[in-house]
């Protein structure tokens, strides 16, 4: 297993398959990802870099984008992955996974995260510019395929009124949710904190709310239980230097770039010509090399700089 200097194993890995997406939301940071070629990894691609990686005990993998679900080989991916003996998962906005949740579902995928900003068409068009009926249909259709789903909720100026129904629909469902502070990636100042709400008001709610609470031992990451059975954590990216001590997640760009953190492009690790030469012994390198430079971005509370 991969250690850093500040002591925190690596055991996971989020995948940027490609930056195209069918929405553009309000908010969207591209992962943190600058300047990327404009070449994409394939299918057997990314099963070389599981083979690589599960030998080396990185066993969980979360696959986005952009929307991962553009791929008309996303399938495959899944499929190579878990054939490498990594466990898969997929961040997607929900818009094409009536198309693939039954091939999903058959890969046996461990989770699906799709993301709902907002359960009013107006405001849900206003924040992603894509139908939230598409969506909608997808998460039935995923759940009919007994795909394990979880909701991801971005709060903002414009939805932050909706968490109760958000949160009701999530029970309604038997859905875990997240709910997840607005960060600054990506954004100018003015559109920051013209967006930007903190999340006491909910925090408070849930804690009046919630049956149990836990803490998750990845990035520290709160977890309410609620009296419907459902999960809700509680996601602060930002400036929080707790979150980023217990982070033991690497990245990687679609053009096969090793990332150490989502708000870091001054640690990249270009690896494209050992993935496509299947140099194992190279790409193993270049994955000690990137989880040497990895630390935590935030070490205390008084680093809290504005990132355009």
């Amino acid at each position: 297993m991969f250690i850093d200097r500040y002591g925190r194993p690596v055991d996971q890995m989020r995948i940027s398959v490609t930056l195209r997406c069918n929405h553009s939301c309000i908010f969207c940071h591209r992962e943190g990802i600058n300047g990327m070629e404009h070449r994409e990894l394939t299918a057997d691609d990314w099963g070389f870099v599981a083979k690589v990686s599960v030998k080396n005990d990185i066993k969980y993998y979360k696959l986005t984008g952009g929307e991962p679900l553009i791929r008309n080989d996303i399938v495959e991916i899944v499929h190579n992955i878990r054939k490498a003996g990594g466990t898969v998962s997929i961040t997607t906005n929900g818009s094409l996974l009536s198309i693939y949740a039954r091939r999903l579902a058959e890969e046996k995928i461990d989770h699906i995260n799709v993301s709902l900003h907002s359960l009013k068409n107006d405001i849900f068009r206003k924040i992603t510019r894509g139908n939230l009926e598409r969506v909608l249909e997808g998460i039935d259709t995923a759940l009919n395929y007994g795909i394990k789903l979880k909701l991801d909720y971005v709060v903002l100026t414009y939805n932050s009124n909706e968490f109760i129904d958000i949160i009701n629909f999530a029970e309604s469902k038997g859905i875990d949710l997240n709910i997840i502070e607005l960060i600054p990636l990506g954004l100018s100042k003015n559109e920051y904190y013209k967006l930007h709400l903190p999340l006491d008001k909910i925090i408070e709610y849930l804690e009046k709310e919630s049956v149990a609470k836990k803490v998750r031992e990845f990035q520290t990451r709160p977890v309410y239980i609620m009296s419907s059975g459902i999960k809700i954590t509680v996601i602060k990216g930002w400036c929080n230097p707790e979150l980023c001590m217990r982070c033991t997640r690497i990245r990687m760009t679609p053009d096969g770039k090793i990332k150490t953190c989502l708000f870091r492009n001054d640690q990249l690790v270009d690896a494209w010509r050992e993935i496509k030469n299947r140099d194992e012994k190279g790409f193993e390198k270049a994955l000690k090399k990137a989880v040497e430079l990895r630390e935590p971005f935030f070490k205390a509370k008084n680093n809290c700089i504005y990132l355009r």
